[in-house]
């Protein structure tokens, strides 16, 4: 195991446990460190939404992630990062790091935009 998967492994847990202890009211509202766009800042669920759709593009060839509900949502990143480190392992060398940097950089944008 690299750096970079032993990273990812300690992300997956502070998002599952970040994610897990956000109530329905919570996710509804926008974080204090949620993207702000032209019609006002992504709530949590929303930036997690489109934190899962990044994880399906990096990992899983772009696949629709389906809505199953906030209860899920946790479960949905984890699946999709280490569905996305497991596709590393099927790429060249120089392929699987970029890859793995990419779901880091983007497991880590996830975490501070629900902070």
């Amino acid at each position: 195991m690299n750096n970079v998967t032993a990273d990812l492994d300690t992300e997956v847990r502070r998002l599952r446990i970040r994610i897990i202890g956000l109530n329905p009211r919570q996710l509804a509202e926008a974080g204090p460190n949620s993207r702000v766009t032209a019609t006002g800042a992504h709530s949590r669920r929303n930036t997690i939404a489109e934190a899962l759709a990044q994880f399906s593009s990096i990992g899983s060839g772009g696949r629709r992630v389906p809505d199953l509900g906030d209860q899920s949502l946790a479960d949905q990143v984890v699946v999709l990062i280490e569905e996305g480190i497991a596709s590393a392992r099927e790429v060249p060398e120089e392929s699987r790091q970029e890859r793995l940097e990419a779901l880091l950089d983007a497991a880590i944008r996830l975490r501070r935009e629900l902070a």
